[in-house]
């Protein structure tokens, strides 16, 4: 049981991280302004960042990942407070699927983002950015415990 809450906590941490690094635009700052995967600032004044394939790749591949991490948090409530409700899947194993499935997307997603910005001189990858590659570890930890409390107490 304690894997099982375990897991579920990794994965609210790791839904939100992913939520906090896609909503904010501090992905990478410069001393003129900073930016992320929406919104570019530069003196003071924000705009909506242009459309790129790097951009909107890491865009999509952080959506995806959240989209999993929800479904995975659901299936992880339902193994923990309510075992009627599709009794006949397998809501732990499913978990620690979604779980590997929202890593690996949020690991594309980084990669893609941090191969195509290279930050030189005084700019720097930033705290989103850092909150992005977090979230991914902790999915993928998410999905490692999920995965050990299957193998304990398979059904």
């Amino acid at each position: 049981m304690l894997a099982l809450q375990v897991s579920l906590v990794l994965l609210l941490l790791s839904a939100l991280f992913n939520v906090i690094s896609l909503a904010t635009d501090f992905w990478i700052t410069a001393p003129g302004g900073h930016f992320g995967l929406w919104r570019l600032c530069a003196l003071n004044i924000c705009g909506t960042l242009g459309k790129g394939a790097e951009i909107d790749a890491t865009r999509a591949f952080s959506i995806i990942s959240l989209l999993l991490l929800l479904v995975a948090v659901m299936m992880q409530i339902l193994e923990i407070w309510s075992k009627t409700v599709l009794s006949g899947t397998n809501k732990q194993k499913l978990t620690a699927i979604l779980s590997f499935c929202a890593g690996a997307s949020a690991l594309i997603a980084m990669s893609v983002f941090t191969g195509s910005f290279r930050p030189a001189g005084s700019t720097r990858f930033s705290w989103s950015f850092a909150l992005g590659w977090v979230s991914t570890a902790l999915s993928l930890v998410a999905g490692a415990a999920a995965y050990l409390a299957f193998n304990n107490n398979p059904q």
